[in-house]
Protein backbone atom coordinates (compact mmCIF):
# COMPACT_ATOMS: atom_id res chain seq x y z
CA UNK A 1 0.00 0.00 0.00
CA UNK A 2 1.25 3.17 -1.14
CA UNK A 3 0.10 5.09 1.28
CA UNK A 4 1.49 3.54 4.44
CA UNK A 5 4.90 3.87 2.82
CA UNK A 6 4.62 7.21 1.93
CA UNK A 7 3.73 7.73 5.62
CA UNK A 8 6.17 5.46 7.02
CA UNK A 9 9.18 7.91 5.23
CA UNK A 10 7.55 10.80 7.76
CA UNK A 11 7.52 8.58 11.39
CA UNK A 12 10.82 7.11 10.21
CA UNK A 13 11.76 4.35 8.33
CA UNK A 14 15.56 3.56 9.20
CA UNK A 15 15.84 4.74 12.89
CA UNK A 16 15.75 3.20 16.59
CA UNK A 17 12.25 1.16 15.85
CA UNK A 18 13.49 -0.80 12.76
CA UNK A 19 16.64 -1.70 14.95
CA UNK A 20 14.89 -2.65 17.21
CA UNK A 21 12.94 -5.22 15.41
CA UNK A 22 16.20 -5.98 13.79
CA UNK A 23 17.69 -7.25 16.59
CA UNK A 24 14.92 -9.37 17.89
CA UNK A 25 14.20 -10.65 14.05
CA UNK A 26 17.73 -12.16 14.25
CA UNK A 27 16.82 -13.72 17.55
CA UNK A 28 14.07 -14.84 16.32
CA UNK A 29 15.96 -16.56 13.58
CA UNK A 30 18.64 -17.81 15.82
CA UNK A 31 16.09 -19.54 17.72
CA UNK A 32 13.97 -20.72 15.13
CA UNK A 33 16.86 -21.98 13.35
CA UNK A 34 18.07 -24.32 16.17
CA UNK A 35 14.49 -25.70 16.82
CA UNK A 36 14.34 -26.34 13.22
CA UNK A 37 17.40 -28.16 12.89
CA UNK A 38 16.16 -30.10 16.27
CA UNK A 39 13.78 -32.34 14.89
CA UNK A 40 17.07 -33.86 12.77
CA UNK A 41 19.23 -33.67 15.61
CA UNK A 42 17.19 -35.92 18.08
CA UNK A 43 16.19 -38.44 15.12
CA UNK A 44 19.80 -38.77 14.32
CA UNK A 45 20.27 -42.88 13.85
CA UNK A 46 24.03 -43.62 15.31
CA UNK A 47 25.97 -46.47 13.98
CA UNK A 48 24.44 -49.81 15.62
CA UNK A 49 24.68 -53.52 15.40
CA UNK A 50 23.18 -56.23 17.59
CA UNK A 51 24.50 -57.26 20.54
CA UNK A 52 23.18 -60.84 20.86
CA UNK A 53 26.18 -63.39 21.77
CA UNK A 54 28.68 -60.86 21.50
CA UNK A 55 30.85 -59.90 24.80
CA UNK A 56 31.10 -56.37 27.09
CA UNK A 57 32.89 -54.62 24.35
CA UNK A 58 32.70 -55.81 20.79
CA UNK A 59 34.70 -54.00 18.00
CA UNK A 60 32.12 -52.17 15.70
CA UNK A 61 30.97 -53.56 12.48
CA UNK A 62 31.59 -51.58 9.51
CA UNK A 63 27.81 -51.33 8.77
CA UNK A 64 24.76 -51.06 10.52
CA UNK A 65 24.16 -54.43 11.76
CA UNK A 66 20.11 -55.14 12.98
CA UNK A 67 20.47 -59.04 13.20
CA UNK A 68 22.31 -61.13 15.50
CA UNK A 69 26.05 -62.47 14.13
CA UNK A 70 25.59 -65.77 15.41
CA UNK A 71 22.20 -67.41 14.63
CA UNK A 72 20.77 -70.24 16.44
CA UNK A 73 17.80 -71.78 17.61
CA UNK A 74 16.71 -69.43 20.82
CA UNK A 75 17.12 -66.44 19.05
CA UNK A 76 15.56 -67.32 15.43
CA UNK A 77 17.68 -64.65 13.82
CA UNK A 78 16.17 -62.06 15.83
CA UNK A 79 17.51 -59.21 17.94
CA UNK A 80 16.92 -58.48 21.59
CA UNK A 81 19.64 -56.03 22.35
CA UNK A 82 21.85 -53.85 20.21
CA UNK A 83 25.14 -51.63 21.02
CA UNK A 84 25.10 -48.17 19.64
CA UNK A 85 28.33 -46.39 18.77
CA UNK A 86 27.28 -42.40 20.35
CA UNK A 87 29.22 -39.77 18.64
CA UNK A 88 31.41 -38.19 21.15
CA UNK A 89 28.86 -39.22 24.13
CA UNK A 90 25.64 -37.72 22.93
CA UNK A 91 23.02 -39.82 23.90
CA UNK A 92 20.23 -39.68 21.46
CA UNK A 93 16.50 -40.23 20.93
CA UNK A 94 16.75 -43.20 18.57
CA UNK A 95 19.05 -45.27 20.60
CA UNK A 96 16.55 -44.66 23.86
CA UNK A 97 13.91 -46.06 21.74
CA UNK A 98 15.63 -48.48 20.08
CA UNK A 99 13.73 -47.18 16.78
CA UNK A 100 16.17 -49.13 14.27
CA UNK A 101 15.48 -51.82 12.14
CA UNK A 102 12.17 -53.19 12.49
CA UNK A 103 10.76 -50.07 14.47
CA UNK A 104 12.74 -47.86 11.73
CA UNK A 105 9.01 -46.64 10.54
CA UNK A 106 8.59 -45.46 13.43
CA UNK A 107 10.77 -42.24 13.24
CA UNK A 108 9.83 -42.07 9.67
CA UNK A 109 6.21 -41.63 10.31
CA UNK A 110 6.78 -39.42 12.90
CA UNK A 111 8.96 -37.15 10.41
CA UNK A 112 5.87 -37.65 8.23
CA UNK A 113 3.33 -36.84 10.55
CA UNK A 114 5.65 -33.36 11.79
CA UNK A 115 5.77 -32.37 7.60
CA UNK A 116 2.20 -32.72 7.35
CA UNK A 117 2.02 -30.29 10.57
CA UNK A 118 4.08 -27.99 8.90
CA UNK A 119 1.86 -28.12 5.63
CA UNK A 120 -1.80 -27.63 7.55
CA UNK A 121 0.08 -25.00 9.84
CA UNK A 122 1.04 -22.96 7.22
CA UNK A 123 -1.99 -22.72 5.74
CA UNK A 124 -4.34 -21.96 8.98
CA UNK A 125 -1.47 -19.64 10.80
CA UNK A 126 -1.45 -17.61 7.83
CA UNK A 127 -5.63 -17.65 7.65
CA UNK A 128 -4.86 -16.88 11.77
CA UNK A 129 -2.42 -14.09 10.57
CA UNK A 130 -4.85 -12.22 8.47
CA UNK A 131 -7.79 -12.74 11.05
CA UNK A 132 -6.44 -11.63 14.38
CA UNK A 133 -3.26 -9.81 13.24
CA UNK A 134 0.43 -10.66 12.93
CA UNK A 135 2.01 -9.60 16.36
CA UNK A 136 -0.28 -11.83 18.15
CA UNK A 137 0.09 -15.24 15.96
CA UNK A 138 4.22 -14.82 16.71
CA UNK A 139 3.87 -14.58 20.00
CA UNK A 140 1.32 -17.51 19.80
CA UNK A 141 3.44 -20.13 17.41
CA UNK A 142 6.23 -19.47 19.55
CA UNK A 143 4.51 -20.37 22.69
CA UNK A 144 3.29 -23.29 20.69
CA UNK A 145 7.18 -23.92 19.88
CA UNK A 146 7.84 -24.12 23.77
CA UNK A 147 4.98 -26.21 24.69
CA UNK A 148 5.40 -28.61 21.69
CA UNK A 149 9.60 -29.07 22.30
CA UNK A 150 8.58 -29.32 26.64
CA UNK A 151 5.61 -31.79 25.94
CA UNK A 152 8.18 -34.08 23.29
CA UNK A 153 10.63 -34.65 26.38
CA UNK A 154 7.38 -36.29 28.01
CA UNK A 155 6.18 -38.10 24.58
CA UNK A 156 7.89 -41.22 25.31
CA UNK A 157 5.35 -43.46 23.71
CA UNK A 158 5.02 -43.68 19.78
CA UNK A 159 1.10 -41.77 19.84
CA UNK A 160 2.67 -39.33 21.88
CA UNK A 161 5.62 -37.87 20.33
CA UNK A 162 4.05 -37.92 16.68
CA UNK A 163 1.38 -35.17 18.61
CA UNK A 164 3.88 -33.60 19.90
CA UNK A 165 6.06 -33.69 16.64
CA UNK A 166 2.79 -32.16 14.72
CA UNK A 167 2.42 -29.82 17.02
CA UNK A 168 6.15 -28.48 16.53
CA UNK A 169 5.57 -28.26 12.91
CA UNK A 170 2.53 -26.43 12.85
CA UNK A 171 4.44 -23.66 14.05
CA UNK A 172 7.85 -23.76 12.36
CA UNK A 173 7.02 -21.50 9.48
CA UNK A 174 5.12 -18.83 10.83
CA UNK A 175 8.03 -18.51 13.25
CA UNK A 176 10.17 -17.37 10.80
CA UNK A 177 7.63 -15.66 8.03
CA UNK A 178 5.82 -13.19 10.37
CA UNK A 179 8.43 -11.28 11.69
CA UNK A 180 9.50 -10.76 8.25
CA UNK A 181 6.61 -9.69 6.61
CA UNK A 182 7.00 -7.16 9.56
CA UNK A 183 9.96 -5.72 8.52
CA UNK A 184 9.38 -5.46 5.06
CA UNK A 185 6.57 -3.49 6.09
CA UNK A 186 8.58 -1.67 8.60
CA UNK A 187 11.75 -1.23 6.61
CA UNK A 188 12.70 1.65 4.33
CA UNK A 189 12.48 -0.43 0.70
CA UNK A 190 16.00 0.66 -0.50
CA UNK A 191 16.99 -1.28 2.75
CA UNK A 192 14.90 -4.41 3.06
CA UNK A 193 17.63 -6.68 0.31
CA UNK A 194 20.59 -6.29 3.09
CA UNK A 195 18.52 -6.07 6.06
CA UNK A 196 16.98 -8.92 5.35
CA UNK A 197 19.62 -10.85 4.33
CA UNK A 198 21.98 -10.15 7.49
CA UNK A 199 19.02 -11.15 9.70
CA UNK A 200 18.21 -14.27 8.33
CA UNK A 201 21.48 -15.02 6.36
CA UNK A 202 23.85 -14.80 8.98
CA UNK A 203 21.50 -15.66 12.13
CA UNK A 204 19.98 -18.59 10.70
CA UNK A 205 22.88 -19.74 9.63
CA UNK A 206 24.30 -18.99 12.94
CA UNK A 207 21.51 -21.71 14.86
CA UNK A 208 22.31 -23.96 12.54
CA UNK A 209 26.08 -24.56 12.60
CA UNK A 210 25.99 -24.35 16.53
CA UNK A 211 23.03 -26.12 17.09
CA UNK A 212 24.43 -29.86 16.56
CA UNK A 213 27.40 -29.04 19.11
CA UNK A 214 25.42 -27.50 21.70
CA UNK A 215 23.55 -30.64 21.42
CA UNK A 216 26.99 -32.95 22.19
CA UNK A 217 27.74 -30.34 24.84
CA UNK A 218 24.41 -31.02 26.80
CA UNK A 219 24.65 -35.02 26.20
CA UNK A 220 21.29 -36.16 25.99
CA UNK A 221 18.80 -35.08 23.60
CA UNK A 222 16.36 -34.07 26.04
CA UNK A 223 18.58 -31.87 27.91
CA UNK A 224 18.77 -30.19 24.30
CA UNK A 225 15.50 -29.95 23.44
CA UNK A 226 14.82 -28.22 26.68
CA UNK A 227 17.94 -25.78 26.33
CA UNK A 228 17.18 -24.45 22.99
CA UNK A 229 13.21 -24.07 23.89
CA UNK A 230 13.88 -22.08 27.09
CA UNK A 231 15.15 -19.16 25.25
CA UNK A 232 11.74 -18.77 23.20
CA UNK A 233 10.01 -17.71 26.04
CA UNK A 234 11.37 -14.31 25.49
CA UNK A 235 9.36 -14.03 22.47
CA UNK A 236 5.95 -13.47 23.91
CA UNK A 237 7.53 -10.36 25.72
CA UNK A 238 7.87 -9.16 21.84
CA UNK A 239 4.19 -7.83 22.09
CA UNK A 240 4.69 -5.02 23.67
CA UNK A 241 8.46 -4.07 21.79
CA UNK A 242 6.71 -4.69 17.78
CA UNK A 243 4.01 -2.56 16.43
CA UNK A 244 1.58 -4.17 14.49
CA UNK A 245 1.32 -4.06 10.29
CA UNK A 246 -0.12 -0.79 9.71
CA UNK A 247 -1.42 -2.68 6.55
CA UNK A 248 -3.38 -5.47 7.80
CA UNK A 249 -4.81 -2.73 10.37
CA UNK A 250 -6.34 -0.70 7.56
CA UNK A 251 -7.36 -3.76 5.63
CA UNK A 252 -9.58 -4.38 8.69
CA UNK A 253 -10.73 -0.62 9.03
CA UNK A 254 -9.14 -0.10 12.22
CA UNK A 255 -8.32 3.07 11.55
CA UNK A 256 -7.41 4.66 15.18
CA UNK A 257 -5.16 1.01 15.98
CA UNK A 258 -3.21 2.05 12.75
CA UNK A 259 -3.00 5.64 14.14
CA UNK A 260 -1.53 3.91 17.30
CA UNK A 261 0.57 1.80 15.29
CA UNK A 262 1.99 4.71 13.38
CA UNK A 263 2.58 7.37 16.58
CA UNK A 264 4.66 4.60 18.94
CA UNK A 265 6.82 3.97 15.34
CA UNK A 266 7.07 8.30 15.25
CA UNK A 267 7.87 9.13 18.89
CA UNK A 268 10.45 5.66 19.22
CA UNK A 269 12.38 7.36 16.08
CA UNK A 270 12.11 10.72 17.74
CA UNK A 271 9.64 12.42 15.22
CA UNK A 272 6.48 15.25 16.00
CA UNK A 273 4.14 14.45 13.30
CA UNK A 274 1.00 16.53 13.88
CA UNK A 275 -2.40 15.10 13.37
CA UNK A 276 -3.37 16.81 10.66
CA UNK A 277 -1.29 14.33 8.74
CA UNK A 278 -2.63 11.06 10.52
CA UNK A 279 -6.10 12.78 9.64
CA UNK A 280 -5.07 13.11 5.57
CA UNK A 281 -3.13 9.34 5.55
CA UNK A 282 -6.64 7.62 6.89
CA UNK A 283 -8.83 9.83 4.30
CA UNK A 284 -6.43 8.77 1.64
CA UNK A 285 -6.68 5.01 2.90
CA UNK A 286 -10.62 5.43 3.29
CA UNK A 287 -10.33 6.28 -0.41
CA UNK A 288 -8.10 3.84 -1.42
CA UNK A 289 -10.61 1.15 -0.34
CA UNK A 290 -14.00 2.56 -1.50
CA UNK A 291 -12.28 2.59 -5.20
CA UNK A 292 -11.59 -1.20 -4.68
CA UNK A 293 -14.30 -3.43 -5.94
CA UNK A 294 -13.49 -6.25 -4.46
CA UNK A 295 -11.44 -7.62 -1.09
CA UNK A 296 -9.08 -9.83 -2.54
CA UNK A 297 -8.68 -13.82 -1.62
CA UNK A 298 -6.54 -16.56 -2.46
CA UNK A 299 -9.25 -17.51 -4.97
CA UNK A 300 -7.84 -14.04 -7.32
CA UNK A 301 -4.53 -16.08 -7.50
CA UNK A 302 -6.46 -18.03 -10.42
CA UNK A 303 -8.06 -14.96 -12.10
CA UNK A 304 -5.78 -13.82 -14.31
CA UNK A 305 -3.01 -15.34 -16.53
CA UNK A 306 -0.13 -13.61 -14.93
CA UNK A 307 -1.50 -14.01 -11.46
CA UNK A 308 -1.65 -18.13 -11.93
CA UNK A 309 1.97 -18.21 -13.83
CA UNK A 310 3.91 -16.44 -10.86
CA UNK A 311 1.99 -18.50 -8.31
CA UNK A 312 2.18 -22.15 -10.01
CA UNK A 313 5.88 -21.43 -10.28
CA UNK A 314 6.59 -20.47 -7.13
CA UNK A 315 5.17 -23.51 -6.03
CA UNK A 316 6.69 -26.28 -8.21
CA UNK A 317 9.72 -24.16 -6.58
CA UNK A 318 8.67 -24.78 -3.28
CA UNK A 319 8.28 -28.55 -3.87
CA UNK A 320 11.34 -28.83 -5.81
CA UNK A 321 13.51 -27.24 -2.49
CA UNK A 322 12.55 -30.59 0.06
CA UNK A 323 13.13 -32.82 -3.13
CA UNK A 324 16.39 -31.28 -3.93
CA UNK A 325 17.28 -31.39 0.24
CA UNK A 326 16.40 -35.13 0.34
CA UNK A 327 18.55 -35.96 -3.08
CA UNK A 328 21.73 -34.48 -2.03
CA UNK A 329 21.24 -35.84 2.10
CA UNK A 330 20.36 -39.08 0.71
CA UNK A 331 24.03 -38.99 -0.95
CA UNK A 332 25.27 -37.85 1.97
CA UNK A 333 23.90 -39.80 4.73
CA UNK A 334 25.04 -43.17 2.92
CA UNK A 335 28.99 -41.79 3.38
CA UNK A 336 29.55 -42.78 6.85
CA UNK A 337 30.53 -38.89 7.74
CA UNK A 338 29.43 -37.64 11.36
CA UNK A 339 25.73 -36.30 10.74
CA UNK A 340 26.93 -34.05 13.27
CA UNK A 341 29.69 -32.94 11.32
CA UNK A 342 27.67 -32.98 8.00
CA UNK A 343 24.63 -30.61 9.83
CA UNK A 344 27.53 -27.89 9.93
CA UNK A 345 29.34 -28.27 6.49
CA UNK A 346 25.54 -28.65 5.06
CA UNK A 347 25.03 -24.94 5.88
CA UNK A 348 27.53 -23.35 4.97
CA UNK A 349 27.06 -21.94 1.69
CA UNK A 350 24.45 -20.12 3.41
CA UNK A 351 26.24 -17.22 4.24
CA UNK A 352 28.10 -17.10 1.33
CA UNK A 353 24.61 -16.74 -0.04
CA UNK A 354 23.29 -14.37 1.88
CA UNK A 355 26.08 -11.87 0.92
CA UNK A 356 25.89 -13.15 -2.86
CA UNK A 357 22.08 -11.88 -2.80
CA UNK A 358 22.97 -8.71 -0.92
CA UNK A 359 25.91 -7.48 -3.37
CA UNK A 360 23.85 -9.42 -6.67
CA UNK A 361 19.30 -9.01 -5.75
CA UNK A 362 19.49 -5.13 -6.13
CA UNK A 363 21.60 -5.38 -9.35
CA UNK A 364 20.88 -7.99 -11.53
CA UNK A 365 16.80 -8.10 -10.26
CA UNK A 366 14.61 -10.78 -8.51
CA UNK A 367 13.53 -12.59 -11.41
CA UNK A 368 17.53 -13.09 -12.51
CA UNK A 369 18.21 -14.00 -9.08
CA UNK A 370 15.62 -16.92 -8.62
CA UNK A 371 16.92 -18.17 -11.99
CA UNK A 372 20.58 -18.28 -11.29
CA UNK A 373 19.96 -19.98 -7.66
CA UNK A 374 17.24 -22.81 -9.44
CA UNK A 375 20.19 -23.25 -12.43
CA UNK A 376 22.97 -23.45 -9.82
CA UNK A 377 20.68 -26.40 -7.82
CA UNK A 378 20.24 -28.43 -10.88
CA UNK A 379 23.63 -28.30 -11.51
CA UNK A 380 24.89 -29.18 -7.46
CA UNK A 381 22.01 -31.93 -7.98
CA UNK A 382 23.72 -33.31 -10.75
CA UNK A 383 27.37 -33.15 -9.37
CA UNK A 384 26.06 -34.84 -6.37
CA UNK A 385 25.15 -37.81 -8.51
CA UNK A 386 27.71 -38.18 -10.19
CA UNK A 387 30.59 -38.09 -7.85
CA UNK A 388 28.68 -39.82 -4.99
CA UNK A 389 26.93 -42.65 -6.22
CA UNK A 390 29.63 -44.87 -6.97
CA UNK A 391 30.47 -44.40 -3.29
CA UNK A 392 26.25 -44.85 -2.05
CA UNK A 393 26.52 -48.10 -4.56
CA UNK A 394 29.47 -49.84 -2.93
CA UNK A 395 27.43 -49.01 0.56
CA UNK A 396 24.44 -50.50 -0.66
CA UNK A 397 26.55 -53.70 -1.99
CA UNK A 398 27.79 -53.97 1.58
CA UNK A 399 24.72 -54.15 3.28
CA UNK A 400 23.19 -56.03 1.38
CA UNK A 401 26.09 -58.87 2.09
Amino acid sequence: MLEVDKMLEKCGDFNRQQLIMLLLSSLINLLSAMHFVSSSIMNTVPKHWCADGLGSGPPPPNIDECKPFYSNSSNSGTCNKYHYESYMGYQGFVSEMNWICDKEWKLKRAYNIQIAGCVLGSLVMGYLADRLGRVPILVFANVITVLGNFLTIFGVNFELFCMFRFLNGFVVNSNFSIIRILIVEYMRPSLRTVCLNICYGFFIYLGLVISPWIAILTGSWRRFILLEALPIIVVPFFYYFVPESVQWLISRQKYDKAIESLRRVAKINGRQIDDSVYEEFIEDCKLSQQNTKTNPNLLHLFRTPRLRRTFLILLFEFLVFPLYNNTVSYHVNRLGISPFVMASLSVTPLLPASLAAIILQDRIGRKASAFTIQLLMCISVLVTGVVLSPATNRSSIAESI
